[in-house]
């Protein structure tokens, strides 16, 4: 949360201009890409946190409103966002580290589902003019992010036992926020270009697991979700 006070403070000597130029509300339907970040990001068997997410689609609508035409105003967010699912690399990693973990002769993994969820958020937005066109917004936002599903992961050990471990899909709703920035482009009265840039994280997933009796291999309970969403879209304005 630190990324927010500094994009506030960088944005304060704008303020002035701002006072003089009324800031329409708007909505607004931005598409564009979801980078997975830190432990959500990395492909790593001994890290029971990282996630093997992958670069995938954001699609978000956008709205504020700014108080009295002002550059303090109030915005939401609701956004859908896809990371992707385990790739036949991620399996060949894991599934070695199951064989190893367990000691077995061979390990044999299926995976299904991927990493889909909806956010919904609140916050605070500051809209500071840069020409009789451009506009800057900064905002930060918190909520609630929904797990519609995770990858799930079906392992299979072979061995005299014939072991089978499963990884469910989560659908935890947790906490979150995000904090970032809009440049606003205004291509008629009524109408402009928008390209964002946000920081995105969460508390971590629950990931509920089946058929283990041991903490042998790799186990997931938690899943951190953390990614630097970017988009292009339009904006529609109304009020002044």
């Amino acid at each position: 949360m630190k990324l927010l006070p500094l994009l506030l403070a960088a944005a304060l000597p704008l303020a002035a201009a701002a006072q003089t130029t009324p800031n329409p509300g708007y909505v607004g339907l931005n598409v564009g890409a979801s980078f997975a970040l830190g432990d959500f990001g990395k492909s790593d068997y001994f890290n029971n946190q990282a996630g093997f997410a992958k670069t995938g689609l954001h699609l978000a609508l956008d709205g504020a409103h700014y108080f009295g035409g002002g550059i303090v105003g109030l915005a939401g967010q609701v956004a859908f966002s896809d990371n992707g699912r385990l790739k036949t690399k991620d399996l060949d990693q894991i599934g070695a580290g199951f064989t190893d973990g367990f000691g077995v002769d061979e390990s044999t993994l299926r995976s299904g589902s991927r990493y889909r969820r909806l956010t919904a958020m609140v916050g605070p937005s500051f809209m500071f003019p840069l020409g009789s066109k451009l506009r800057l917004e900064a905002r930060g936002l918190v909520g609630i992010v929904h797990s519609f599903s995770t990858p799930t992961l079906t392992v299979q050990l072979e061995d005299n036992a014939q072991t089978l471990l499963t990884q469910y899909s989560s659908t935890s709703t947790v906490f979150g926020y995000q904090a970032g920035l809009g440049l606003h482009y205004a291509l008629a009265q009524r109408v402009g270009l928008v390209l964002r840039g946000d920081f995105m994280g969460a508390s971590a997933f629950t990931v509920d697991n089946g058929n283990r009796t041991n903490n042998a291999g790799r186990l997931q309970t938690k899943q951190p979700v953390s990614a630097f969403n970017t988009s292009l879209g339009l904006a529609f304005n109304f009020g002044k």
